[in-house]
Parts: structure tokens; sequence; C-alpha cells
């Protein structure tokens, strides 16, 4: 699956992130779009890529670029530049967002760890329940 390809599969989907690249799309593009019902394409227009029904286009005759969402309404139009513009950015997003949960679920994990190892110390006698205690809200208020 392209880059491409990831970014409108999330879009496809609805849900925040969805939300956060259309937001990209709105910054990028210095057309204004109402978004359209279409024909879909079938005459004079060239699927550059297309993901569950959602393609992006490019018209044969003006070269302008669109977006379409899988029920063939325009939600974003362009130069092509501008809509690879605009998606390239929402990849980008898209790769920080992914690289941000990596990181906090690593970081997670690190902590139930040591919160894991302080119930252990607890349940031996080797710390007292209000050292325990404020370790793990420590650790907790990490998150």
């Amino acid at each position: 699956m392209t880059d491409y390809e990831s970014v409108l599969k999330i879009l496809g989907e609805g849900s925040s992130t969805a939300d956060n690249l259309l937001h990209i799309l709105d910054m990028e593009l210095s057309l204004p779009n109402i978004p359209m019902p279409t024909m879909g394409g079938e005459i004079f227009w060239n699927n550059i890529v297309e993901y569950n029904g959602w393609k992006i286009q490019q018209n044969m005759v003006t070269h302008h670029a669109r977006i379409l969402n899988s029920d063939n309404y325009r939600i974003a139009w362009g130069t092509i530049n501008g809509m690879k513009k605009a998606l390239d950015r929402m990849v980008a997003s898209l790769h920080a967002y992914d690289e941000d949960i990596c990181e906090t679920s690593g970081k997670r994990q690190i902590a139930m760890s040591e919160l894991k190892s302080l119930k252990e110390l607890l349940d031996i006698g080797a710390i007292t329940q209000n050292e325990y205690d404020e370790k793990k809200k420590k650790l907790m208020s990490q998150f």
C-alpha cells in the first residue's frame, strides 16, 4: 500500500485522524472547495490513485486534480502539485502520529514493568504501602 493509499484509507474511516488530515487539505489548497457530487470521473478524468472508493483524479483536458470520496463527492481540488503537496503533508502528519503512538506505547510498557516490580516489592514487604502509593502515583502522572 502506498503512502497516498494509506491516507485515503484513513480518510475513508472517518476518524478524528481523518478530520485532522482534512484540515491539512484546507490549509494547503488555494482554491475554495464546496463538496459537490460528481459523476465519478467516468469521462475526462484519469485516476492517479484509488483506495476503497476514494480517488485522486486528474482532468485530461485542463490537467487540474481533485480528490473524491467513496460517494463521488469532491472534497478537494486544485493543481496536481497542490494535491500531491497536500497529500505529502498528510502522509508526514500520519507518520508523526504513528511515531508518537509508538513512543508513548514504549514509555507505558516501561512504566508498567516498573509498577509490577514495585508491587512485587510491596508484596514481599520490602517497601511500605505509602512508598508504593507514592511511586505508583509518580509513574502514573507521566501519562
